[in-house]
């Protein structure tokens, strides 16, 4: 599995700033600021608790953020990272001040966690064990007078190098190369009157802890409706190590599959209305509540999708409105500042790649294997196991949207039939129900 990276550009414009470009110079302007930060009582090693309590809060902005990103026809698939956005919204709160910090805290749900950004930017070197990567740079437009204790906070917490803003070919090259050539031309134009962009990219390339084996994927059919389907390279297994359960509450069947690096893949299928899953959706307790493996056929759709959505119209959405017309950002410059724009760019790619299964031998039975297959609209996470920190979620209604649809109702509805009804003819597991 590879989550391709998610890009985050934040960008602030002076108000009011009406003159050209100056001439870029080699270096930044800094000015002094004598304010107490959050390292003066905060240091040292955060507890599992302390950082199991910031993947909450990091969940809980992700699943506010998925509420609030339609899907649509032409967008049929959602993609973010929402340890990405902690993080550009967190270096941002470093620089807020009154009313603005607080609606910032409140959206990252980080009020009365102690010495939240110590903990968030603490949660880096903890994910070196994992596959992940995670790179920052502040971009500052030359001439441009930032606080130093923003700057020293902003590197000290969130590892962000300021640098100047030279070019806009300067920021995409710098893009191109932390993203392994992944996204060759990420801005198109710097408007004149930016100052400052913040940008984090983040990148995941994990691998299964049991691979599918690319000979057994053949074709089937991913149901959008019970009209609708397209047609799917599925991956497959008769016999694949899962932790899997139903849900009542969410009418949803949940899977968890294991990845190298102590991280898992979630998987929320439900039998209703997806949309309607997200209210309910506690994912750390979903991931608790998983039972141990058990060896199960499995079916899941190899994709590769990309999304790209500008952020504003969903955090004015949560209450950042203000963010986008007068905040106070006293906290960076002295100069008038507010937000342009928060930009968003990401590509999951679910394919047989994986390391070799363990050693244990598999003894094939005669007896009925449960089957999970994942051939309707759904819901994934990926998550840090020990942190249950949430590295990336998404919304997948149409895994192939660029396949043409396949529209025969009658062979569709005998294809949709629930199985044993037990949901939407996707798994048939009774030994899970009563679990």
């Amino acid at each position: 599995m590879k989550l391709y990276p998610l890009l985050l550009l934040l960008c602030l414009c002076h108000l009011g700033l009406t003159e050209e470009p100056s001439p870029a110079p080699t270096n930044v302007s800094i000015t002094e600021e004598d304010e107490a930060s959050e390292g003066d009582s905060c240091g040292g090693a955060f507890s599992p608790e302390a950082h199991r309590a910031i993947g909450k809060a990091t969940e809980q902005l992700g699943l506010q953020l998925l509420e609030n990103l339609p899907v649509s026809p032409q967008q049929p698939n959602v993609i973010l990272s929402p340890l990405s956005l902690a993080f550009a919204l967190g270096q941002l709160t470093l620089g807020a001040r009154t009313e603005t910090e607080n609606l910032l805290l409140k959206t990252l749900h980080a009020h009365g966690l102690a010495c939240y950004h110590h903990a968030l930017g603490s949660l880096v070197p903890h994910f070196s064990h994992t596959s992940l990567e995670v790179a920052a740079r502040m971009y500052l437009k030359p001439g441009f007078k930032v606080k130093a204790s923003f700057v020293e906070e902003s590197l000290h917490r969130y590892k962000s190098q300021p640098v100047p803003l030279v070019s806009m070919e300067e920021v995409n090259q710098w893009v191109e190369n932390v993203t392994n050539g992944h996204i060759p031309n990420f801005l198109e134009s710097i408007p004149h009157d930016v100052v400052l962009m913040l940008m984090n990219a983040v990148y995941f390339k994990g691998q299964w802890q049991t691979q599918f084996d690319p000979q057994a994927t053949s074709k089937g059919e991913f149901y959008l409706d019970s009209q609708n389907s397209v047609s799917v390279d599925m991956m497959k297994s008769v016999q694949y190590p899962l932790r899997l359960m139903y849900d009542s509450k969410l009418e949803a069947q949940v899977a968890s599959f294991p990845f190298k690096g102590n991280t898992s893949f979630l998987i929320i299928l439900p039998r209703g209305n997806l949309l309607s899953v997200l209210p309910k959706l506690n994912i750390s307790d979903l991931y608790r509540s998983l039972p141990q493996e058990k060896l199960m056929q499995v079916n899941l759709p190899k994709v590769k999708l990309e999304y790209q959505k500008e952020l504003q119209a969903a955090l004015t959405n949560m209450g950042l409105g203000s963010l986008f017309s007068g905040p106070d950002l006293s906290g960076i410059s002295d100069q008038p500042l507010t937000v342009t724009g928060i930009r968003h760019a990401s590509t999951i790619e679910l394919s047989e790649e994986g390391v070799e299964a363990s050693a244990t031998t598999v003894v094939t039975s005669m007896r009925s294997v449960s089957m999970f297959s994942v051939n309707s609209p759904f819901l994934f996470a990926l998550v840090d196991d020990a942190s249950l920190t949430p590295l990336f979620m998404g919304i997948v209604t149409n895994p192939a949207p660029d396949n043409p649809m396949l529209n025969d109702e009658s062979h569709n509805k005998q294809s949709y039939k629930p199985i044993s009804g037990n949901g939407n003819g996707t798994i048939d597991f009774p030994e899970f129900l009563t679990v």
